[in-house]
């Protein structure tokens, strides 16, 4: 019975595992197909930062500028020229009112003294107090008459204010000053050490 051996050959024959290695083969070209082959990139070389150029300090010496200098030399030179006496009289004092009530008006008995001690007109002085005061004001020399009740220590109060605006240099703190009108403009200008400062009214 020779024909039934060859089909039993052809059925356990070695056709079939030669099949199942084609297959693993095409499986496994696909599965490195897949995997992408990682390149190592070359890495690139740091660029060096460039060296900060060293600064040299600057020494006491050198720190002056000459404008600096010029500045000083100036100052000094400013402050030969102003007299002596400027720094050397004591602090100027304002005098004190002298006044008293009278009904219900208040007399202010020394008022002439004060426009003398201060040098200013009379009628400027009368018109600031008015003001301030809120009231009227007349002279009659040697007094002033204000209306109304008005205590000597508010009317002190109103003559230092008076002082230090109209009076007193702003620049040297010296009472050597006089006021000047020049173009509607009045100006405090000071005998002392030569300041103009501008003032109000």
């Amino acid at each position: 019975m020779p024909p039934k051996e060859t089909k039993k050959t052809a059925k356990t024959g070695k056709p079939k595992s030669t099949a199942k290695t084609a297959t693993s083969k095409k499986a496994s070209s696909k599965t490195r197909s897949k995997t992408p082959s990682k390149a190592k990139t070359p890495s690139k070389p740091k660029a060096k930062k460039p060296a900060k150029p060293k600064v040299a300090k600057k020494t006491k010496a050198a720190s002056k500028s000459p404008k600096a200098d010029d500045y000083e030399a100036l100052l000094q030179r400013a402050r030969a020229e102003i007299p002596p006496e400027v720094f050397d009289q004591p602090r100027f004092k304002i005098p004190h009112v002298d006044s008293f009530i009278q009904g219900s008006r208040t007399v202010v008995r020394n008022f002439k003294d004060l426009t003398d001690t201060l040098r200013r007109d009379p009628k400027h002085l009368l018109r600031y107090l008015a003001h301030e005061l809120a009231t009227a004001g007349e002279i009659r020399t040697p007094q002033a008459i204000f209306n109304g009740r008005f205590s000597s220590n508010v009317l002190d109060e109103l003559m230092g204010k008076y002082t230090e605006e109209f009076v007193v240099c702003p620049i040297c703190q010296r009472p050597d000053t006089e006021m000047r009108r020049e173009d509607r403009l009045l100006i405090l200008v000071c005998s002392a050490c030569g300041g103009r400062t501008p003032l109000k009214g």
